[in-house]
């Protein structure tokens, strides 16, 4: 029985319209994306390996693109594409230079006190850095290319990969599905509720819970398959547009747990993280807008705790205690 109506409310919030509009939306997208970035990554080679070297310049631009690198420099005791090369005494340097400014930090911040919150934490990310070196020390990788993957970014050298690709690409991945699930679970009541159909659905031999799971089963459906195409959408498409190269990187969850894994792993902790993210949208979206029956409220109510509310009480110093800052397990 439950089965029969979790498929007919799959039906009837399945828009072949929206669906069609939103797939030709995220193809244009991607291929438009593909081709800038392309052409973007044509320059940078050009300029690196080319007539620059006539010149006397030495094709060092060193791009970080949406990177965070515990080493600022890009090679330490050789040369590498991507990740740094670290030696055993830049790190025991590294980590002198840390202790200091780590000391420095928590001075500043017990003298300004709950100010100091409203500012990025650096307590917090400094930390993470003495982990990672500390894991490069203890784990002696030394002499070889190593990248490092915390707070959500990936290491990119002179060149885009198809991984770095798809992580710059993050959040226009993420919005046209968050924008299709809004619309399917924000309307799954109010439209119930606008048109009066809600009468004769609640008049079958139905258990209101079995209800209202099933409608939230159906919203919870559309909004993962709207993820999976979208991201195998801009996965195949990096791929087909840049090399697939992988080095060595640290993975670290919360600044500290630090794994060495190849950094082709990145982009099933994007699909995991942002797959969690984007559920919890979808729930809170279906609840808004059965609670308030109208389906604008439950569309932009998701939007606006992830764009404007969560930015402003970030401002306030309390946005690590916000559910969508939370929610954004990238982050970490």
């Amino acid at each position: 029985m439950f089965g029969r109506l979790y498929v007919g409310e799959l039906k009837k919030q399945t828009s072949p319209g929206a669906i069609i509009t939103l797939t030709v939306i995220a193809v244009v997208l991607a291929i438009l994306m593909a081709v800038l970035f392309s052409a973007f990554n044509d320059l940078i080679n050009t300029m690196t390996y080319g007539t620059a070297y006539e010149d006397g310049f030495d094709g060092d631009f060193n791009v970080d693109i949406d990177v965070v690198l515990p080493g600022q420099e890009q090679t330490t005791n050789g040369e590498s594409s991507q990740g740094t090369v670290y030696s055993p005494e830049t790190v025991e340097f590294m980590l002198s230079s840390l202790r200091e400014a780590l000391a420095e930090a928590e001075a500043e911040k017990a003298e300004i006190g709950y100010d100091y919150y409203m500012q990025q934490d650096r307590i917090y990310a400094i930390r993470g850095q003495i982990v990672f070196y500390e894991f490069i020390r203890d784990n002696e990788l030394y002499d070889r290319p190593i990248g490092v993957l915390t707070d959500g970014t990936v290491t990119l050298g002179n060149s885009i990969t198809a991984e770095t690709f798809i992580n710059i690409v993050r959040g226009m991945l993420f919005l046209l599905p968050l924008i299709y699930a809004s619309i399917v679970a924000g309307s799954t009541f109010a439209d119930e509720f606008k048109s009066g159909t809600i009468k004769f659905v609640l008049t079958r031999p139905v258990a209101r819970n079995s209800l209202v799971t099933a409608k939230l089963l159906a919203s919870v459906t559309h909004a993962v398959i709207g993820y999976l195409v979208t991201f195998a959408l801009f996965t195949a498409i990096g791929y087909a547009a840049f090399p697939a190269e992988s080095i060595d990187a640290v993975f670290m969850f919360n600044n500290s747990s630090p794994t060495l894994a190849p950094s082709s792993c990145a982009l099933g902790i994007y699909f995991a993280t942002d797959l969690v993210m984007l559920l919890s949208y979808t729930v809170i979206a279906f609840f808004v807008g059965a609670v308030t029956k109208n389906r604008i409220v439950g569309i932009i109510t998701p939007i606006l705790l992830t764009d404007v509310v969560g930015a402003v009480i970030s401002m306030a110093g309390v946005g690590r205690f916000f559910i969508a800052n939370a929610l954004d397990w990238g982050q970490f």
